[in-house]
């Protein structure tokens, strides 16, 4: 019998052959050259999706966040629980997060240097953004996730994920369907098969690392997202797309918006522990 952790894997398989997504296990520091786009104030005004997740701390809670990378999320909740741990593998994120925390001024925020199935950190609350899609092994990842967090475990991932935002024009263009990285579906389903019962929860904001998806766009700007979506200069293409922009977008008086990213939401997945483990954790 195929399971949904199964088809989880299927799925993560698919993705990594075609190359579409990033093996953690590969030697080297991946994020290392990227890490500085992900530092953001950590003083900043919350957004209506980092408002959400503040919406479920409070101030005696250890808050801890895995895969924290330079603390875009963590670092901006510091204020409002007891002490924040930041699990990250990569140096080069290491780096950005201690840098971001100690130029704030923050006191109660600690990192460590582990991936998360090596890591022996508790907490109230366990967070994690953009991380499932590079786990293959989902069941004992989230059986640690829940089995570390005495309150909640709170999970967000976009849908559609990061991989898949050149699915659409790619399909159109050139009538490709490349492997899709696994998401909240998949995510979802293997969390029912295991027992559990989140609240799925759309967040409101667009993504903050894709701002042309809120539209406003010029035909000129248009074309050239869609190249850098799909990773080519090539001329013949520039004019294939120029050609197919009622398609591709949607214009109003603002301008032109991505049909293929408008309902791009960040998706949180939350539920309460009660101090309860699941099964023993397997690797």
């Amino acid at each position: 019998m195929t399971t949904a952790a199964d088809r989880y894997a299927a799925t993560y398989d698919a993705a990594l052959q075609a190359g579409r997504l990033f093996d953690h296990n590969r030697p080297g520091d991946r994020w290392a050259e990227l890490a500085a786009e992900f530092r953001m104030d950590p003083r900043r005004a919350l957004d209506g999706n980092l408002s959400a997740l503040a919406e479920y701390l409070n101030s005696t809670d250890t808050l801890v966040d895995v895969g924290a990378g330079a603390g875009r999320v963590s670092l901006a909740m510091a204020s409002r629980v007891a002490e924040v741990v930041a699990v990250e593998p990569s140096a080069g994120m290491r780096e950005q997060f201690v840098a971001s925390r100690d130029e704030a001024g923050i006191a109660n925020a600690r990192v460590v240097a582990d991936w998360w199935m090596d890591c022996a950190e508790t907490g109230d609350i366990v967070h994690l953004a953009d991380v499932t899609y590079f786990v293959r092994e989902i069941v004992p990842f989230i059986t640690k996730l829940h089995n570390s967090a005495s309150h909640r475990v709170m999970i967000t991932v976009w849908n559609p994920t990061p991989g898949d935002v050149d699915l659409f024009p790619r399909r159109l263009l050139f009538g490709e369907a490349p492997p899709k990285w696994p998401g909240m579906p998949e995510l979802v389903a293997v969390l029912w098969e295991m027992g559990l019962l989140p609240h799925v929860r759309p967040l409101p904001d667009h993504p903050w690392w894709l701002p042309e998806a809120a539209g406003g766009l010029s035909d000129e700007d248009a074309v050239q997202l869609t190249m850098r979506m799909l990773e080519s200069e090539d001329d013949p293409l520039r004019e294939r797309v120029a050609s197919n922009m009622d398609d591709l977008f949607e214009r109003d008086a603002d301008g032109l918006t991505p049909r293929w990213l408008n309902a791009m939401r960040e998706v949180l997945i939350t539920w309460e522990t009660g101090g309860r483990a699941l099964m023993e954790e397997r690797c």
